[in-house]
Formats: structure tokens, C-alpha cells, sequence
């Protein structure tokens, strides 16, 4: 088994049929515009909403590996050495980019971890 396949397996035990929404093949656009509009606020600037629609876009599209970390959270004993690792490394070459850019769209991205930014 592997980790995208023991992540499925956990998540169909916990939400049965709706667990095909973290499948990382899925574009969930029904996520992605409650996002746009809770961020937009009933804001009527184009170019606003659509920075919005980028940052939700930039939250969802990364699903699967999210959901590795959960089942991982929830029940580290049902995945092997090799599954995590499996999943780390999937997630580290997908999500962390998005994150950041969500951030940067968002306007609050910054690098917590220079020294600079600890000390404000």
C-alpha cells in the first residue's frame, strides 16, 4: 500500500463517500468560491475578488496532502516508515508553495524564521 491509497482507506472509514473530495485529482470548486466569497465580504471590486479566488485556490488545491497529515495525526500507527515518507515528501513538494503564495496574496506573507521577524 502506499500513502495516498492508506490515506484513503483511513478518511473512507471516517466520512464514507465524501472522502473522494480529498483525492488530489479533484478541483473543489465549490471550496474555492465559498473562500472567494467569505474573503470578499460583499466587496464589488473585480480585481479584489479575484485575488480571492487565487488565495482560495491556493488553500484547496493541495487537499490530498492535507489530508495525509491528518490521517497521520489521527492514526500514525496504521502508516509504515515508507508511507511517511511518502506523504512528507509529497507534501513538502506541493504545499508549502502554496501556502506562501496564498499568503502573499493575502498581503501577510513574511519569513517568520529570519531573525528579523522574530525580534519584532
Amino acid at each position: 500500500m502506499n500513502a495516498r491509497d492508506r490515506v484513503e482507506e483511513i478518511f473512507r472509514e471516517l466520512a464514507g463517500e465524501r472522502s473522494k473530495r480529498l483525492d488530489g485529482a479533484r478541483y473543489l470548486a465549490d471550496v474555492n468560491s465559498r473562500i472567494t466569497v467569505a474573503l470578499s465580504g460583499g466587496e464589488e471590486d473585480e480585481t479584489k475578488i479575484l485575488n480571492n479566488d487565487q488565495i482560495g485556490f491556493h488553500l484547496i488545491d493541495w487537499q490530498a496532502d492535507a489530508a495525509f497529515l491528518v490521517a497521520l495525526a489521527l492514526y500514525p500507527e496504521r502508516f509504515t516508515n515508507e508511507e511517511i515518507q511518502e506523504g512528507v515528501d509529497a507534501f513538502l513538494s506541493h504545499a508549502p508553495s502554496h501556502v506562501v503564495e496564498a499568503a502573499r496574496l493575502a498581503g501577510v506573507a513574511c519569513d517568520m524564521f529570519s531573525p528579523e521577524e522574530k525580534r519584532k
